[in-house]
């Protein structure tokens, strides 16, 4: 038997608020269930050989989500026009989870950090460091310190960076922090493709498109620095044109190989 916490990425009028599922095997994958989720009400079909339940619902829309050692489930939540800026929980953004009576289900459910009345309207990212609870907070990666066997944070958070983009169509911003500390930052683009008229069919690509020099790309900071702010300076990979050049000569290698093979046969 095993464990995994998974939730799918929200669609734009998902109205659908569960935030996380637990998978449990019930076997392997030639013998048959030995037990099942009966009146789970997932709505979801799985492999055979698995169930899934509803691991807690209605904490608004679930963005990502990250799991303790200690067993709480720490979850960031979105709202805006992706979700016609719809009626959200009361209280902070963030969300704690945990499962005291090993039921499958949450009965712990605390929330922290900004509200919508504090100006807030959540966030994407969301990861554990050095315990603490980092996460997305508009357009800020904010630290939140947990006290020892604490599930939610007693005091404000701490801003880590600031000035990160949030216009156009994609203003979240996942992130990852590395062992050494190196806190990843994903920027997206602020149009679909840097049209000259956005999501317009046939409409010409702007030149230069000069959105690349802080959107479409991954930005580095330091996760134990505070106040950091958002500039081009930190970016430390572009998401194109340099991926659609690394495209072409991979498929350009393989188009040789693929010819070099053919005529020694």
């Amino acid at each position: 038997m095993f464990y995994s916490v998974s939730l799918a990425e929200p669609a734009r009028h998902a109205h659908r608020l569960a935030v996380a599922l637990i998978l449990v095997g019930l076997g392997t994958a030639n013998a048959a269930p030995t037990t099942s989720c009966a009146g789970n009400g997932t709505g979801i079909s799985l492999s055979p050989g698995f169930c899934a339940s509803i691991f807690a619902d209605n904490i608004g829309h679930a963005r990502h989500l990250v799991v303790a050692p200690s067993g709480v489930v720490y979850v960031n939540t979105w709202s805006g026009t992706y979700y016609n800026s719809d009626p959200i929980p009361p209280g902070g953004f963030l969300v704690a989870l945990k499962d005291t009576r090993n039921t499958g289900k949450a009965d712990v459910v605390k929330r922290f950090g900004e509200s919508k009345a504090e100006g807030s309207a959540g966030g994407t990212g969301i990861a554990l460091y050095q315990g603490a609870v980092y996460a997305e907070v508009n357009d800020r990666i904010m630290r939140y310190t947990l006290a020892t066997n604490a599930i939610v944070p007693s005091g404000k958070g701490e801003v880590i960076v600031s000035g990160l983009p949030i216009t156009g169509d994609h203003p979240m911003h996942p992130f990852i922090i590395d062992a050494k500390g190196n806190l990843f930052v994903d920027v997206g683009t602020a149009t679909n493709a840097c049209e000259e008229k956005n999501r317009v069919p046939n409409s010409p690509g702007r030149q230069p498109c000069t959105e690349k020099e802080t959107r479409g790309g991954t930005w580095r900071y330091d996760a134990n620095k505070t106040n950091q702010k958002f500039s081009a300076a930190e970016r430390f990979a572009m998401r194109y044109p340099q991926r659609r050049r690394l495209c072409h000569r991979r498929r350009r290698k393989a188009v040789r190989h693929a010819t070099w093979a053919g005529s020694t046969r």
